[in-house]
């Protein structure tokens, strides 16, 4: 077992690297998916100091009013809202791959990858740094539940608000009139929020068994450098 872990040894860290890789570069299309359901705003909106949100958002206030569905202000909020979780998400998921990728440097400068034999060093940069991706990614696990649960909530008025964001808004409002109420245009749904969970949580395992692999690594080497010592003793 010993032999086959220090021969695949590089493999294990190029795992950890790839899921790396990856976070950062998904976090450029984390919000892809759902980039109609953004909306314009301004420093004063987000301070909540003005009170009137229609500027440069006329496409969503005529859906409002032509489909009578809920106030403009109320269908704002919710957008407003579930895309500002999408924007935390996005920046906590493309903090992991860039602290990923500087914990692996570590364990790089540290010899982890290459070395035969691991010492004091090797084991607490082999243990601290995937712990350290563990719990950021733990913490964009935390947010990405948060625009699921958004999502979850408020379903239907997403969807409508992303159909009434668009230039084909007067097409949703007939959608929203007719009867019964067509939601064949509804593109909204959680599966890509789903999925970056999923590769979130698989992160995490593979993280742990990294700590697991470089705890083994160690007490390996303390295992042989104790048998060696004995040999010496003998003679």
């Amino acid at each position: 077992m010993a032999r086959f872990l220090k021969k695949h040894a590089k493999l294990f860290y190029l795992m950890f690297g790839i899921f790396g890789f990856f976070f950062v570069v998904a976090a450029c299309f984390y919000i892809t998916p759902y980039s109609d359901v953004a909306v314009n705003y301004n420093k004063e909106v987000l301070d909540g100091t003005v009170t009137s949100i229609m500027t440069k958002n006329e496409n969503l206030a005529l859906f409002c009013i032509e489909s009578e569905y809920m106030s403009f202000n109320s269908m704002y909020q919710i957008l407003f809202g579930f895309n500002q979780e999408l924007q935390t998400a996005n920046n906590m998921y493309m903090m992991v791959g860039v602290v990923s990728l500087v914990m692996l440097a570590i364990m790089a400068i540290c010899s982890n990858i290459g070395r035969k034999k691991y010492y004091i060093s090797n084991l607490v940069s082999g243990v601290v740094c995937p712990a350290v991706s563990i719990i950021m990614a733990i913490v964009a696990l935390v947010f990405n539940f948060l625009p699921l649960g958004t999502l979850s909530k408020n379903y239907d008025a997403i969807n409508w608000g992303a159909l009434g964001n668009q230039v084909t808004y007067l097409k949703a409002v007939e959608q929203f009139k007719s009867t019964p109420v067509d939601k064949s245009s509804f593109a909204i749904n959680s599966t890509p929020l789903i999925i970056f969970g999923v590769i979130l949580i698989l992160f995490i395992v593979a993280s742990g068994l990294l700590i697991a692999y470089n705890v083994y690594r160690y007490l390996s080497t303390k295992h042989e450098l104790a048998q060696e010592r004995m040999v010496e003793d003998n003679e």
